[in-house]
């Protein structure tokens, strides 16, 4: 072999290892954090006809696909945890009326997964309920609002735990819970969507509502005529959360959850009695400010188009969290959750606050069609990254 070769075949060696060094050094880089993003996606079925000019489900379609990239641009977390999704073909909103035929979600997001595994580099495992995603008549009260989670590493269990509603059998809510074989050990991961007013959630809980409608009594675990609906399925979320994670590293408890901080809802998880960590403020983010919308989570106008098509942020309350159950002594990952940065003001470099919470920022302008669409749900997300080890003081 002539010596020019045979430099060029050490160089090109060299050029390949160091490659593959770098490529090892950016996967445990990875694999040392544990990131989750949270997002009610907005079911969107009051959108649908026979209300006019609002759009299927409000763009659902534009909203999923801005979705994807706004996942892409955060570099593809560990899990995602999305809520509001349904898939049943019409729903009725009273006696007389049906909204629909619906876009299943759970089919438009599976669907867009190949693509995004392009960028990401692997395919998201999706999980759901099977029950959720049969619909009536097999399965009253299913797939108007059901959760569903995307993970990136094997889901070794998972389990969909019923909340306490006065409107059962005819709707329902719930938790989904799955438990990952994440590189740094086993995690737990939660998500709901808790009620709200639409379904009785400022109502007492044990609530008589008129026939044909029969709540069942209040659950034991909560106080009759004093707890909230929402209240009493705070707490049954909270003590399913202690019931199914057993293992050390920490856990993460996400949703929509439908109170502002520092609420009876909000204490269930981050009070003085379980001390959860509300990763918005651990993290350093400021509280939301209702008069500019920043660092808020919801209050976009969700029966048509006009704020989704808008760059505002018609934003005035925060709602939505991710909670994070702290590790034990013996965990393999400590869970510290990572601080935002002086200079950390980009929406796809945040590692803790919010997700999705700026207008489309992968057009040149959103607006009505046949412009982008600006916001991919009626709520801004959540964001958070957990670090194994804490860096090192240098």
């Amino acid at each position: 072999m002539k010596m020019k070769n045979v430099i060029g075949w050490l160089a090109l060696c060299m050029s390949f290892g160091l490659a593959f060094a770098l490529s090892l050094a950016i996967a445990g880089d990875d694999d040392d954090t544990i990131t989750v993003v949270n997002l009610n996606i907005l079911h969107g079925f009051a959108c649908d006809p026979p209300a006019p000019g609002d759009g299927d489900q409000c763009r659902v379609e534009d909203r999923l696909d801005l979705l994807m990239q706004h996942i892409e641009a955060v570099d593809c977390p560990d899990v995602v945890t999305l809520q509001e999704n349904v898939t049943e073909a019409f729903v009725p909103l009273n006696p007389t009326t049906q909204v629909g035929p619906l876009a299943n979600t759970v089919e438009l997001i599976t669907a867009r997964l190949p693509a995004l595994a392009e960028e990401c580099g692997f395919t998201y495992q999706v999980v759901f309920d099977p029950e959720g995603a049969t619909g009536p008549p097999a399965s009253p009260g299913r797939g108007v609002d059901e959760e569903l989670i995307l993970t990136r590493y094997p889901a070794l269990q998972t389990e969909v735990f019923s909340l306490y509603t006065p409107l059962f059998p005819f709707f329902s809510r719930h938790v989904l819970f799955v438990r990952l074989d994440h590189p740094m050990g086993l995690v737990d991961v939660f998500t709901t969507h808790l009620a709200s007013e639409a379904d009785f959630g400022s109502m007492p809980c044990g609530v008589q509502l008129p026939p044909p409608l029969m709540p069942p009594p209040c659950p034991a675990e909560c106080i009759a005529s004093l707890d909230t609906v929402r209240e009493c399925q705070a707490k049954q979320t909270a003590s399913f959360v202690e019931m199914r994670h057993d293992v050390p590293n920490p856990a993460l408890v996400t949703g929509d959850f439908n109170a502002e901080p520092f609420t009876n809802v909000y204490n269930e998880f981050a009070g003085p009695e379980r001390g959860w960590l509300d990763s918005h403020l651990a993290a350093g983010n400021a509280e939301c400010d209702p008069v500019t919308g920043v660092n808020c989570t919801a209050g976009r106008e969700d029966s048509n188009l006009s704020e989704l098509e808008s760059p505002a942020l018609n934003q005035d309350k925060r709602i939505d969290y991710i909670f994070v159950v702290p590790a034990s002594e013996d965990a393999t990952c400590a869970g510290i959750i990572e601080p935002i940065e002086e200079d950390e003001d980009d929406f796809d470099e945040m590692t803790t606050g919010l997700f999705a919470a700026v207008p489309n920022p992968f057009a040149g302008q959103c607006g009505p069609l046949p412009d982008a669409i600006c916001w991919a749900s009626d709520h801004s997300g959540n964001i958070a990254t957990l670090a194994c080890e804490a860096e090192d003081d240098e």
